[in-house]
């Protein structure tokens, strides 16, 4: 079990959620892309249309923060697992059936999920990076640690990060995800905006296989509670704590763990997803409004059946400017 990455640690200037409608039916239209992105997008995937909406939503909260630095200092990191699967099926589908020569040239090209934050940068003039993850289930949330990480470094001044998901044909029982969830952040040690938050995160791993022997169960349990620890001793006790994982060895480890280091001060809503879950819902919990009450912590955690963990808070200090 991997133990040794520290917290990363970020402020939120902005936030944006775009997400179809309560009780919306997978194959059910809910996002008018001309309507919220204009013309010129009508090729691209949906993930696309829903990245490129909330990212102006969220730069339009964040009060201008994106244009107050050089397009050099300007970055993106977003995580998904499924924004392009329905195309894939799509090209292969219409390779078998037709040939390579009918496939499309307008939207062949996002065979390649980089393509999502690619285009992202290019309508955002963010030249510093753009990064995406592709981890099953945790990627959202490592999007937004590796966000922190590089305005940490120095390598970005301010970083649009998150998640963005569209259904995936083969998502199995998975309830399927679409839609979008971003965050605008700086470095960690500025002011927090009226409406922001501090984010931290901390990422883990726990090998599958370990699982198997009550020597590896312990282990896993104690590398989720350091974590846990890690996390904790940087800000106050979390008022809410979700986890959200596969149902696996590793998600009921994880579960058993978080409820240990609860000890009943707060409960721990657990949802649990069926095989093929996308990055989309830990990003969502995070930015969902409200967040705690004044001073107050979400924890939010989510653990993949392949053993990838990553812990986040988003947390409202007592001082705000």
């Amino acid at each position: 079990m991997t133990g040794r990455v520290g917290v990363a640690e970020s402020v939120v200037h902005g936030t944006a959620l775009v997400l179809p409608p309560e009780g919306t039916g997978p194959a059910e239209p809910w996002f008018d892309q001309r309507a919220r992105l204009g013309r010129g997008h009508k090729y691209l995937p949906p993930a696309c249309h829903y990245l490129l909406a909330a990212a102006r939503t969220a730069l339009a909260e964040s009060g201008g923060e994106m244009q107050r630095h050089a397009p050099e200092l300007r970055g993106a990191v977003i995580g998904t697992d499924s924004a392009v699967a329905a195309l894939h099926a799509d090209i292969d589908d219409t390779v078998r059936r037709e040939g390579a020569a009918a496939l499309s040239p307008m939207s062949v090209p996002y065979f390649s999920v980089n393509l999502l934050a690619g285009r992202l940068a290019t309508e955002h003039r963010l030249k510093g990076f753009h990064l995406t993850v592709t981890s099953p289930r945790t990627a959202g949330i490592e999007a937004l640690h590796l966000a922190a990480g590089a305005l940490a470094a120095g390598r970005a001044a301010v970083t649009v990060a998150g998640a963005a998901e569209a259904p995936d044909p083969l998502a199995g029982d998975a309830e399927p995800e679409a839609g979008a969830a971003l965050f605008v952040l700086r470095p960690a040690g500025g002011p927090v905006p009226a409406g922001g938050a501090v984010l931290r995160t901390v990422l883990r791993f726990v090998p599958p296989p370990a699982l198997a022997a009550a020597d590896g169960r312990r282990r896993a349990g104690d590398c989720v509670r350091r974590a846990l620890d890690t996390l904790g001793a940087a800000g106050p006790p979390p008022e809410q704590v979700e986890l959200l994982a596969d149902p696996s060895a590793v998600g009921d480890a994880v579960a058993d763990a978080l409820r240990s280091w609860c000890a009943g001060r707060v409960p721990v809503s657990t949802r649990w997803s069926g095989a093929r879950a996308g990055a989309l819902a830990p990003v969502v919990r995070l930015a969902a409004r409200p967040l705690p009450a004044h001073a107050g912590r979400r924890l939010v955690v989510t653990a993949s059946r392949a053993g990838t963990v990553a812990l986040a808070t988003a947390h409202v200090p007592e001082h705000t400017d």
